[in-house]
Order: structure tokens, then sequence, then C-alpha cells
């Protein structure tokens, strides 16, 4: 790890300033460390700037969360059996779907690992709002986001590395001293969530108002600490915090059709538990851009088509007929050039799969990027999550579990399940309505892995180099090399 002083630094730039839905700009180049943090609107954009690092943008750089393939939301959906990507673009797309990379070609995930120095940040922001002259109130809200932050970007990186550097107290307040840090252990990064999100948890608020839509409130912390225990297979954990999610004083409540959670007029819905706030002058949503043919007839015919992004055809014949939810994938159309297209007669369109459109037009889309907010965590999730865990923890599927799958089936217009499975008969029917549901949203990989089935996919895949260390990602070789040697190497790598 670089010198830890090298990263503790007042967030006083505008480059660093994140704009939730409908938050009001201001200008942050008069902001210097001798007048920041001084009343509660200067802590509320020092927190403001942290929710940056999540945020997205249509190409490859920018947040943990991008359109582009440096996102953690897509190189992780290509590397499964829902997603993968037309473009040649020297390798990167092949590289990830077929689990090809090495610790010397990581084709773009390096920027991820990198982003670990903002665990030790979040420390100084929060001694910074411990500093500033406002209320307790305004202090124990702030500092709740931050921790909240850290939660979320430390679960990150215990999915992709197990474990990163994270500078303890003494390092902190000793910063003039060059250390290096060896990684946290997953369990020790793990343990470091599940604290952050804890403490975060009692001083977060239920919901905001819009104006500050994206925020994290309690549902979402706790849903983070969820997946955490999921992917830990601690199943009574998991189910109590799920529980603790679909309590009726948190409001949520599945859309009554599944195209319109993704619709713009309906974005900020009682579904959605975490989103990423989207809008099409700075922080765009470029999906629709990555997924349409130019010769799609499309409603907004000023959006940018560049034919990337497909659902793979294995996987979408795994639907059921009249399942509501391919109203959102197109399979087939008719295109402006008069010629249809499928799958018999994919043209250069459709030849690696369907077109996940998943969002709803958006008629101010402007070139590649639309005002659609994106879903991290939603219901739906929650709830399919809670019958995992019942089926798990009991040995085999309860009245309940068959209850909580068939409800998102019942949206989707499909029959319930049929009862009488085996504890792995309804774990597999599980994991297949997960993706059905959750498709192009980032779950996949986890979903897999959890299961056991990661490797098993990556292995089917044609040229591949699957095996089982690439659950985890390489540390960047960069970064070994920085830390002296303190940084170790994932296995296998």
């Amino acid at each position: 790890m670089k010198l830890i002083s090298k990263y503790i630094i007042i967030l006083a730039s505008v480059g660093m300033f994140f704009s939730c839905q409908d938050l009001e700009r201001e200008d942050y180049n008069q902001i210097y460390p001798e007048n920041f943090f001084q009343n509660e609107t200067d802590v509320k954009n020092a927190t403001t700037a942290m929710y940056r690092l999540f945020h997205m943008n249509s190409y490859g750089g920018g947040g943990v969360y991008s359109f582009g393939r440096g996102g953690y939301n897509i190189f992780t959906e290509v590397s499964t059996d829902i997603m993968d990507c037309q473009w040649g673009d020297g390798g990167s797309w092949a590289t990830f779907n077929a689990l090809r990379w090495t610790a010397e070609n990581t084709k773009g995930t390096d920027a991820i690992y990198w982003k670990y120095n903002w665990l030790s940040k979040g420390e100084q922001i929060i001694k910074n709002i411990n500093e500033a002259n406002v209320s307790d109130d305004v202090k124990n809200l702030y500092i709740a986001q931050i921790k909240g932050l850290q939660g979320w970007l430390g679960f990150v990186f215990f999915d992709l590395y197990g474990g990163v550097p994270v500078a303890n107290e003494e390092v902190l307040a000793n910063i003039e001293e060059e250390v290096y840090l060896e990684r946290y252990t997953a369990d020790q990064m793990a343990r470091y969530v599940e604290t952050k999100l804890t403490e975060a948890i009692d001083y977060l608020p239920v919901s905001y108002s819009s104006s500050d839509w994206g925020r994290l409130t309690k549902g979402a912390a706790y849903t983070i600490l969820l997946k955490l225990y999921m992917q830990e297979k601690n199943w009574t954990k998991a189910e109590e915090t799920a529980r603790e999610i679909m309590k009726p004083e948190y409001g949520y409540a599945l859309q009554d059709t599944y195209k319109s959670i993704f619709e713009i007029d309906n974005e900020i819905n009682n579904e959605v538990i975490l989103a990423i706030p989207c809008n099409p002058d700075d922080f765009k949503n470029g999906w629709i851009a990555h997924v349409l043919p130019y010769n799609f007839p499309y409603e907004n015919t000023a959006a940018q088509k560049w034919s990337g992004y497909r659902l793979e055809w294995n996987f979408y014949h795994t639907y059921e007929a009249g399942d509501e939810r391919l109203e959102t994938i197109a399979g087939a159309y008719d295109g402006t050039d008069g010629v249809t297209y499928d799958e018999d007669h994919p043209g250069a369109h459709l030849v690696k799969g369907a077109l996940p459109i998943k969002f709803g037009v958006d008629l101010n889309h402007i070139g590649h990027g639309a005002g659609n907010d994106f879903p991290v965590y939603r219901l739906a999730d929650v709830m399919l999550c809670l019958a995992e865990a019942i089926n798990n923890k009991n040995g085999g599927p309860t009245t309940e579990a068959y209850g909580l799958i068939n409800q998102v089936r019942d949206r989707a217009g499909l029959d319930d399940l049929a009862e009488g499975m085996s504890q792995t008969d309804f774990n597999d029917a599980l994991l297949l309505e997960r993706g059905h549901e959750l498709y192009c949203e980032g779950h996949r990989r986890q979903d897999l892995i959890r299961h056991g089935k990661y490797i098993e996919y990556g292995k089917l895949v044609p040229n591949n180099l699957a095996a089982d260390h690439k659950v985890l990602y390489p540390i960047p070789n960069g970064a070994i090399t920085e830390s002296k040697g303190a940084v170790k190497q994932n296995t296998g790598y």
C-alpha cells in the first residue's frame, strides 16, 4: 500500500462532488481546509463527495458502478451465463466471459481495487465532522452515512478480492509515518463490513425527501448486511436481517408490474431499496446506448446506439412462456432497415443473444446518456434471499419460502411453483428465478458462487480458463510491488 498520508485529504474539489437526483449544484472551488466543515452544508457536501465514489458514468471509468467494462455491475455479470458483449475490443469481453483473466491481465477491473484508500478517507471525513460546529443530530446522521458507505465499499472488496488493506486508528493517528499494510483476511473484511453497517444503522433514517434520494437508509444498510450474510451462508443472520427489511415500517412493496420498476416516471418507487441516481446531463445511465443496435426502432431518436450488451441465448431460453419480464427483453425486432432480426436470422446484431433493454424510454435521453436511476437493491431480491435462507436453514422449503418466491412469480404472470421440492431442487429453482428477476443488475456472479456453480458455468464457455480460485479476482501486481511485499496475491494467481 502507498504511504497512508497520501490518501488522507480534504475533499474540497468540484471533481469529487456527487449530485443526487435533485440536489442543487454549488461551486466548491472556494472551499479550503481553513473554512471547511464549519456548518451543516459543509458536512453534507463532504459526505456527498463520498457517494460520488459509487456513481456511474457511461464509459469504463468513474465509480464502482458504471455502464462500461470497469463497472462492478458489468464485468461481474459478463463473467456469468447471463450476459456477454458483441464488441471486439482487444479481448476484454472474452476475458470476462471465459474467466481468462490473470494477475497480469485484468482488463479494467483494477480501478475498483485502488479505491480501497477511501476506507481511510472515510475516517478522515468522520474526524472532520466530529470537529465541526454542528449539532450532535447532524453529526450522527452524516457519520452514519459515511460508515454505511465504508461498509458498502468494504462489501465490494470482500466480494471481489476477499480483503484489502485497512488502516487502523494507530496508523491514522501517525499519518506521516511510512507504513505498508497487509490486506485484511476475508473474515476480517467481513467483520469490518458488519461493524460499519451495524454502527450506521442506528442513526440512518428510514427514508429521505426526494431531493436526497440515493442516500443510504436503514433499509439499504440492512440489505448490504443481508448480502454479506448470504455470501457467508450464515442463514440465521440472513433470515433475521431479511425479516427486518420486510417490516411494514420500512414501507417496501413490490411494484404491480415488472416494467414499471425501471420506468423513468416511476424511478423513486417503494420497491427500490437503494439506487444510483442518474440524469442525462452528467451522471448518465448509458445502458440503452450499450445495448441497442443502430437499426432498432426506438421511440427517442436522439439516443445513441452502440450494439454491445446481450442476454445470452441459452439463458434467454430458460424463461417460461408468458413471463412478463420478457417484455423488457427483445428476442426479435423489425429493424428500421426493413429486415426482421431474431435468433435464426441475427444479422450482425443478435449473434450473441437477445437485447436486455431493461429500462423504459427517457424522452430527454440525448446521445449516450439517459436519466433512469439504476437500482442496486430491490425488495424482490430480499424476498428471494429470505426464501433461500429459510430453505437452507431448515433443510428444505417451507410454505413461507414457497410463498415468497411465488409472489415474485405472480408479479411476472407465472404460476406458482409446485410444492414438494427437495432442498436442492428448491435452491435450483431459486437460482433460476433470481436470474430471471435480477438479470443485468449485477447479482448473478454472487448468486452462482454461493450456489457453487460459478466455475461450473465458466467451464462451459469455449476457450475458458475457469479454475476454482477465480471466485476471487487477482490483486493488481502494482499494489503488491508498491507495498514492498506486505500485500500478498490471492491464491492461484
